[in-house]
């Protein structure tokens, strides 16, 4: 238990420093259910949902339902990984539907209470925001994580992570929409703190906090930077 008081502390901290530091700041929620079904040591997949509150939990920033399939190529440390999501926000006034697609390559190295993992994809957004001019917007996506179990307590599994998001093309009305100046190279930064906590070999909860740093926002706002706090809740059904 004074394992787990620290973490909340350790998350309280990084909250207080963000809200000091940030020139943008705001706090948001994450909700997600993942059911998850391994046919052997080979092959998975899951399905996913995801809901995002922004602007201090006063807004839906977005729905997500997606499924992610993966395979082994090399057992137990090598994998390739497809993902399909759908995707509805309401941004500006405007409804965004995205088709997501994503397709890459992960990693994971285990020692006896740490797991070291990577992933590195690529990522396809098709977007209808008016149904006469789809467009895509496209991603590299790479992360990093590490993962451990507590010496007394095996139900308990801190996390961290950190994924760079790396946008390739350029797509005008869409990215001033956002507030975005006209460039490429890596859009935005997550870093994610959490606690899986295993009630059983089928039901795990997580609770985690994301920080979100988005770059390339218009310079005549003075605001280069925008960061945002995400408090997550999740849980996956091993079934």
């Amino acid at each position: 238990m004074n394992r787990v008081k620290k973490i909340l502390i350790a998350f309280t901290l990084i909250f207080t420093w963000q809200s000091a530091v940030a020139t943008e700041a705001e706090v948001g929620g994450m909700f997600a259910l993942t059911l998850n079904k391994s046919f052997n040591d080979y092959f998975s997949m899951n399905i996913q949902n995801h809901l995002w509150l922004e602007e201090n939990f006063t807004h839906m920033e977005r729905y997500m339902v997606g499924a992610n399939f993966k395979t082994a190529l090399i057992k137990k440390h090598l994998y390739f990984e497809a993902l399909y999501y759908y995707r509805y926000r309401n941004r500006s006034g405007h409804s965004e539907n995205t088709h997501r697609y994503q397709f890459g390559l992960s990693g994971v190295f285990s020692l006896p209470r740490v797991k070291l993992s990577g992933v590195s994809k690529m990522e396809s957004n098709h977007v209808f925001i008016s149904a006469n001019d789809p467009f895509n917007i496209y991603f590299w996506r790479n992360k990093l994580a590490i993962n451990g179990i507590l010496k007394n307590n095996n139900r308990i599994s801190p996390f961290g992570s950190i994924e760079v998001f790396n946008q390739l093309n350029w797509r005008e009305d869409f990215n001033k929409m956002r507030g975005y100046t006209n460039q490429k190279g890596v859009e935005r930064i997550w870093i994610d703190l959490g606690v899986d906590y295993k009630i059983n070999k089928n039901f795990i909860l997580t609770f985690s906090v994301k920080e979100q740093i988005i770059f390339n926002l218009s310079s005549s706002s003075n605001k280069p930077y925008k960061y945002s706090t995400m408090l997550g809740i999740g849980c996956l059904i091993n079934l």
